[in-house]
């Protein structure tokens, strides 16, 4: 009895620190990127970010920008609220959504240093063909359609962030900055909120135990199933490598093992919490789709050139 009371109050202990420490992360993420994009956006002509993120061009553009940029799944959003305002193209920007927390400098030196060089280059042409493919897709049927943004940030003296007038005869100040993007950030707290405590629950309930579970056996429908269990995880890409190389030494699936970090590292529940701030229902199961097609193709990827040599 006492062994279960003290492992009750461990995970209660567990979930409390995780959501206190995730979503201060969060807020400050969403405050500092909120900033940074004012700061382009004051910078840079909306008409400039229209034709750079624009035509075939513009994809690879936008997947060298979310490669380059170390965001999670959850703090690439104000980036693209910023980039959709500006005027960019969607399908680019949703090729960032998608390319941004699945391939970054941090990534892919951790893939490079734990797995190989071989295993990098078949995961970073699967995500990038995937994202600009899937990117290309949504804008030709208008899935833009789907897209509701915030309302725009007011400064102090009531001119929103994005009005050009802004730009030459009143530079933004630090003060200015900070005040547009706490404001923007406002709108997304309950989002944030209840898709941290949603992934809070997550990290300290569900046993790790489950994640070792992966079957060496290799059944076809692995790679799928570890794909949609990373989507019901709260699981950070740069979080689950290392543990990703302890499963694969004790003989869980490579593939399998790569298809739940991508899975879960690009659309996990809470993040899909917080989207639903932004994308109306037939976008959001887009977004899913295009999440598990990339973590399965990925996943057999792997396992047909990579996983029988390691065998």
């Amino acid at each position: 009895m006492l062994d279960i009371i003290n492992l009750e109050q461990n995970a209660l202990y567990s979930s409390i620190r995780f959501f206190v420490i995730v979503f201060s992360e969060l807020v400050v993420l969403f405050v500092l990127i909120s900033m940074l994009v004012s700061w382009i956006q004051h910078k840079i002509p909306k008409a400039r970010v229209k034709a750079l993120l624009s035509g075939k061009s513009g994809y690879l553009l936008a997947a060298g920008l979310g490669a380059i940029t170390p965001f999670c799944s959850c703090s690439t959003l104000p980036m693209m609220v910023g980039l959709l305002r500006a005027n960019a193209a969607f399908g680019p920007v949703m090729t960032f959504l998608f390319t941004s927390p699945l391939l970054n400098p941090y990534l892919i030196a951790m893939l490079w240093v734990i797995f190989g060089l071989k295993l990098l280059l078949i995961y970073s042409l699967a995500v990038l063909g995937v994202a600009i493919s899937s990117g290309i897709f949504l804008q030709a049927f208008n899935f833009q359609r789907f897209v509701t943004l915030p309302a725009v940030a007011k400064s102090c003296c009531g001119s929103s962030s994005t009005e050009p007038a802004i730009q030459a005869a009143n530079p933004l100040s630090l003060k200015k900055l900070l005040q547009q993007a706490i404001s923007e950030t406002r709108s997304f707290l309950p989002h944030i909120a209840l898709g941290v405590a949603v992934g809070a629950v997550i990290h300290g309930y569900v046993p790790a135990s489950l994640l070792a579970g992966l079957s060496s056996a290799n059944p076809w429908w692995l790679i799928p199933a570890a794909a949609l269990s990373g989507i019901l995880l709260y699981v950070r890409a740069s979080t689950m490598l290392p543990l990703a190389a302890t499963l694969v030494a004790k003989g869980a699936s490579l593939g399998s093992v790569m298809a739940l970090t991508i899975g879960g590292a690009g659309a996990s529940l809470p993040e899909m919490i917080i989207l639903k701030r932004l994308f109306q229902w037939p976008l959001m199961i887009a977004f899913v789709l295009v999440v598990l097609g990339t973590a399965i193709i990925t996943g057999f990827s792997i396992q047909l050139l990579l996983d029988q040599a390691l065998v």
